[in-house]
């Protein structure tokens, strides 16, 4: 059975870097594609509201039609598209994810230096029940290195099972994508200690690292992935993982995601968030399905 992906076209300068990336990732999944864009109609606009949904519709078509060239779009059961009216985007995916079965969905990123206003972004990774891949403006490498980010700093079963998620991603992707997969994981240290200079960084990842690549090697033979390169470092990895990632000149890092919500989130935060600020990337973000 297809995989059904939504796709939340964000048009920029005629180009939707999310439908390049819908496009490439279609047969890695086998998956049939629903394109969604989000327009505000205005009332005081000379087109009847009914009139700026048709114009929008006639544009996104027109943008469909050229990044799926070659490809026949009339009737087409695997390419579907509409226009929403509506300024309340997270609310209508997030609502629209709950109700239907979607297995992924692809969003352009859009950056904010603001430390106190939530991305768009921000609020689907904490809400979205399913993966979602946050898209940049640069496209894949024939054959790419993608950098898988683990948690090893604890036992717990929900965190095995997001590391399992998380390196079953990358191998489903790189079995199509001919990529080299690598696997980080960023020993922690609390930042004022880095800050104040009460620990030495290098000092820690001596003394840890040992451990840490032991634990590593046995998920990735247990997983039967040994040939995946393996990482340590040590410190904040929402610095080291956007660090790694641009030296391996990376298409794509993927990692789990447990969403905080309410308040808790919004003072917080959460891991997969900070490293995301940072990074320069395409970002896979995957969660564990709901009971």
């Amino acid at each position: 059975m297809n995989k059904h992906v939504l796709v939340i076209a964000d048009i920029e300068d005629d180009v939707s870097f999310a439908l390049e990336k819908a496009k490439d990732i279609t047969p890695l999944i086998s998956a049939r594609l629903e394109i969604i864009k989000f327009i505000q109609c205005s009332h005081q606009s000379k087109l009847t509201i009914t009139q700026q949904i048709e114009q929008a519709e006639k544009s996104l078509s027109a943008i469909i039609s050229r990044v799926f060239s070659g490809r026949d779009l009339n009737g087409s059961s695997d390419i579907m598209s509409q226009v929403v009216n509506s300024d309340k985007l997270t609310d209508w995916v997030v609502k629209y994810c709950q109700q239907k079965t979607v297995d992924l969905v692809v969003k352009t990123r859009h950056r904010t230096e603001s430390l106190f206003h939530t991305p768009t972004d921000w609020q689907l990774v904490r809400q979205l029940p399913c993966p979602m891949l946050i898209a940049s403006h640069t496209k894949w490498k024939t054959q790419a290195n993608i950098l898988l980010a683990l948690d090893l700093s604890t036992n717990e079963s929900k965190h095995q099972q997001l590391n399992a998620l998380v390196l079953s991603w990358g191998k489903r992707w790189s079995s199509i994508k001919h990529s080299q997969l690598h696997a980080v994981y960023s020993i922690p240290i609390a930042k004022p200690l880095l800050e104040l200079e009460v620990v030495d960084k290098n000092e820690v990842e001596l003394k840890k690292s040992p451990k840490a690549k032991q634990k590593m090697d046995e998920l990735l033979t247990r997983l039967e992935m040994s040939e995946v390169a393996s990482h340590i470092t040590a410190g904040p990895p929402e610095r080291n993982i956007p660090h790694l990632a641009s030296k391996l000149h990376g298409d794509l890092v993927i990692m789990g995601s447990i969403g905080r919500k309410g308040v808790s989130g919004y003072i917080l935060g959460n891991t997969a968030e900070k490293v995301l600020h940072n990074l320069r990337t395409d970002c896979l973000i995957v969660k564990l399905a709901h009971n």
